[in-house]
């Protein structure tokens, strides 16, 4: 760990192009990020109790983004809800996030974000906010509320978190991410970030010259009270760290290894790290340099990644099974990642205990993670494509299909919904999930 002063936040600088793919946001949503802001529906709810729904539609030709309200008869229907009738269309592809009882939507082609408010059932554009006098030109990802006034946006491009004001809809500044000099040949491709114990922790992921993950992680802890960057870590061991988080005992924070990682090690690419997780101690600034958890031999030697967490001090990781289709070495480690060949496990994290399968939850693919929506912990399951998204609630035994949406879900949230003020302390835990008490047993 390396403490350090942070500058202050500068103002805006001259603008500048910053290409982002949409195959890059795809693959980065795929993985199930999640940032833990309450966006997808933590806290408690108020208002009507109508939902806000958003959707990515990836076509052949051209991509959109929709927001839509959805009714509690639509929810309780038990049928698929289409999440391109009615509401907003955003042309291009973008995606919303959900404060008290106003919709914030951003476009992956524009770097601004509008507010709307909800009026007798229908959207009424507010005021528009631009993030261009700090070099955007695109935004990918939902901002993260600090609270009323504050909120962050975090752009991968430029290493910079964006700091605005979203009643005001006003930017204020940035705060610099300055990577330490890696290693000749690597390149930082992604920057990720939770909301961890009253910090603002970001990290990101680096490739190697062949385009291969590698075990290496910069660190920024940000105190969102001042903006200000109180510490940084680096560590070589394991990388590209997904936005996933499991908490164990102690309170103590785990973050592991992509599915992706994952496969392009067991392929045995140059450059690659056998699959891992990290652990952040309870209310430290830096990385725990005595733990790294070996995820393959947890899974009883199966390549295993994509760990997120449950509740009760547990956590579910998958698996790619060997046993029932060998490694094509063929295909690519994200194509791998694509196959319903994935079985779920249980792992107590910190725990010196192997993972256990969990059969009752149905084989799927690499590329799952949950969603909290009225307080419960949801499996989010993708259809191929894209083309449909199923919350399964992993409250219940056996597990069921609770919602269906048409195309691939971003965020499920209630409208009117009250942060919940420990989200800024500690990302809060979901409820003990009966299907895990008697899976594992």
């Amino acid at each position: 760990m390396k403490p350090e002063a942070s500058p202050p936040i500068r103002p805006s600088i001259a603008a500048r192009p910053a290409a982002l793919s949409i195959l890059s946001i795809a693959l980065a949503f795929g993985c199930g990020n999640n940032p833990s802001n309450g966006s997808n529906g933590g806290g408690t709810t108020g208002g009507d109790g109508t939902a806000v729904l958003c959707t990515l539609v990836f076509g052949a030709d051209a991509n959109a983004g929709f927001i839509r309200l959805v009714s509690d008869e639509e929810l309780e229907s038990g049928e698929v809800i289409d999440s391109t009738a009615g509401g907003i269309e955003l042309a291009g592809g973008g995606t919303c996030a959900v404060q008290g009882r106003s919709v914030f939507a951003l476009r992956f082609e524009s770097p601004t974000i509008t507010r709307f408010e909800v009026e007798n059932g229908e959207f009424v554009a507010g005021d528009t906010v631009s993030f261009a006098n700090f070099g955007l030109s695109a935004l990918a990802f939902p901002p993260v509320f600090i609270s009323d006034t504050k909120a962050y946006y975090l752009d991968i491009p430029s290493s910079q978190i964006i700091v605005w004001d979203p009643r005001a809809m006003e930017a204020i500044g940035a705060i610099a991410l300055t990577p330490s000099d890696p290693p000749e040949g690597l390149r930082p491709v992604s920057l990720r970030a939770n909301l961890i114990d009253g910090l603002f922790v970001v990290y990101n992921a680096y490739q190697n010259e062949q385009g291969i993950l590698t075990s290496r992680t910069d660190f920024w802890f940000v105190d969102p009270t001042t903006d200000q960057i109180v510490a940084t870590d680096t560590i070589e061991e394991c990388g590209n760290l997904q936005q996933e988080l499991a908490i164990g005992g102690n309170d103590d924070t785990y973050i592991s290894t992509s599915t992706i990682a994952a496969m392009e090690h067991a392929l045995g690419l140059a450059g690659s790290f056998p699959p891992c997780a990290v652990r952040i101690r309870a209310g430290a600034q830096g990385v725990d340099t005595t733990y790294l958890a070996d995820l393959n031999a947890l899974a009883g030697a199966q390549p295993a990644g994509g760990v997120f967490g449950v509740g009760e001090d547990r956590a579910l990781m998958v698996a790619y099974n060997t046993g029932s289709m060998p490694i094509d070495p063929s295909l690519t480690a994200r194509e791998l990642v694509q196959l319903v060949n994935w079985n779920f496990y249980e792992w107590a994290p910190g725990s010196e205990q192997p993972a256990t399968l969990v059969e009752s939850i149905p084989t799927g693919t690499g590329r799952q993670g949950t969603r909290q929506f009225d307080g419960t912990t949801f499996l989010l399951r993708n259809a191929p494509g894209f083309s449909s998204t199923e919350l399964l609630d992993l409250t219940q035994a056996p597990l069921e299909v609770t919602y269906t949406f048409t195309n691939a879900l971003v965020g499920l949230s209630r409208l009117g919904r009250v942060p919940d003020a420990r989200m800024v302390q500690r990302i809060e835990r979901p409820r003990s999930l009966t299907l895990l008490e008697g899976a594992h047993l």
